[in-house]
């Protein structure tokens, strides 16, 4: 086994310093064993989540203890998983995980190790095939734990479980038993411990012919992935913050179920909600379907996919005095600056004006003013359009404002007058003329979030 395991590490050039994690289970230790015998320089790391009480301080002290005999470096971390968990949510063992790899990357980071060895084997990649195939993660889970990914590395992963407790065994290396190993609660006990032992009742080969699968599947995806991100390059366009989807270039693609899931997978949708987003390509415009940080929406020709993020709706009051002023919010900034005697140089800057610009006549604005999202009901003179009033709400269908933007649209009034929609149009009302002796100039600074 010795000889084997050197060999898998030359195999895929995993030279340098590791970082060890080790549970104080028969796989961590023999892992870490091989490593010091093959005289690599490695340090330990023991995550203590806290769960299992004196049972998981036990484990700690356990690993301390074989990491002072034999004169590696022991680097801890401790929490009360079990506390975060019923304050936050959350599912147990994703928590844990992540807790984990995020601790173990960064002491990689601060100690200037080049990988962080774990110790997966080959039963662990068939209880992590069968829990993605029965989750419906799709074609990327079957090819269960690869040998690395980024800097993490399982150099065990060409073993059995059955050779690491003999090689524990004949070698006289000590580990202790997770006593939540032997309990069901988890689907990965239940598979460890009945489904997949029953299963090999039928097919006495069944580790072997998946591990074998498992190798093609990973060649399959290769081929699979490089054919998704060509429709991604040819169907999904970034603009801003969001992504534009055609969706009669879509309804043209074939497998279209298989596409569709893959262009949404990395924003968080899951395979249970594809038959809703399958029905937005038949819906009206304002239709959408939610994920936990996304949600994909139909608006016109387009399924557009934004982030969740909301924008507060708060009354902003903008002051006559100070003459100048510069408000800020999380949308975007707005400055106020009062000017009079207007020069021929300013009038040639409001005639080129553009929509960040408001420039208004002061004479016929009443202070303070409010900067407020604006809502259904609003209305409007826009200027240019001869006195015609307008629902702010048809303004921007005119203006073609995409519907999840109009959450982002604000206005400026005075005494529940609209003077300004703010990136948009001035109100007709409070435009400047050649009678104007003082006047107002607004300017707003977009951010990333804004149009």
């Amino acid at each position: 086994m010795f000889q084997e395991f050197k060999n898998y590490l030359h195999q895929h050039s995993w030279q340098g310093k590791i970082i060890v994690g080790v549970s104080g289970g028969a796989d961590s230790m023999v892992l870490a064993y091989l490593l010091k015998k093959c005289n690599v320089q490695i340090v330990l790391a023991h995550f203590n989540y806290g769960l299992r009480g004196e049972e998981s301080d036990a484990d700690q002290q356990f690993v301390e203890t074989w990491a002072q005999e034999n004169e590696i470096e022991f680097y801890t971390k401790k929490m009360d998983l079990g506390a975060h968990l019923e304050a936050e949510g959350g599912n147990l063992q994703e928590e844990a995980r992540k807790w984990r790899y995020e601790w173990m990357e960064a002491l990689r980071e601060e100690l200037d190790y080049d990988w962080i060895a774990v110790a997966h084997h080959q039963e662990d990649v068939v209880e992590t095939v069968f829990m993605n195939f029965l989750k419906g993660t799709g074609i990327a889970g079957l090819h269960g734990i690869l040998p690395q990914q980024g800097f993490i590395i399982r150099p065990l992963l060409s073993f059995k479980k059955g050779d690491i407790l003999n090689y524990a065994q004949e070698e006289k290396i000590d580990w202790r038993m997770d006593s939540s190993n032997l309990s069901n609660k988890y689907l990965r006990n239940q598979l460890r411990n009945q489904i997949i032992p029953e299963l090999k009742t039928l097919v006495p080969q069944l580790e072997e012919n998946l591990i074998a699968n498992v190798q093609r599947w990973q060649e399959v995806e290769m081929l699979y992935s490089e054919s998704i991100e060509r429709y991604r390059r040819r169907l999904i366009e970034q603009r801003g913050k969001d992504w534009y989807i055609p969706i009669l270039k879509l309804k043209n693609c074939r497998p279209l179920k298989t596409i569709l899931y893959e262009l949404l997978l990395p924003f968080g949708f899951s395979a249970s909600q594809l038959s809703e987003v399958m029905k937005l390509l038949d819906a009206g415009s304002g239709k959408m379907v939610l994920a936990k940080d996304y949600r994909v929406l139909r608006d016109r020709n387009f399924l557009i996919i934004t982030n969740n993020e909301t924008i507060e709706s708060h009354h902003i009051l903008i002051h006559e005095n100070p003459r100048k002023e510069r408000i800020v919010n999380s949308f975007f900034d707005l400055e106020k600056n009062i000017k009079s005697s207007i020069s021929q140089r300013e009038w040639t800057q409001i005639e080129k004006a553009g929509r960040e610009d408001a420039f208004l006549d002061l004479k016929s604005i009443e202070f303070p003013l409010i900067l407020r999202p604006w809502r259904q009901g609003d209305y409007f003179y826009p200027f240019g359009m001869g006195m015609k009033k307008k629902k702010i709400s048809r303004f921007l269908i005119d203006q073609k404002v995409p519907l999840h933007q109009k959450e982002e649209v604000w206005v400026v009034e005075s005494q529940k007058k609209i003077i300004w929609v703010v990136g948009f149009r001035i109100d007709e009302r409070f435009k400047m003329t050649s009678k104007t002796k003082d006047y107002m100039h607004l300017k707003v600074h977009k951010n990333e979030k804004m149009w």
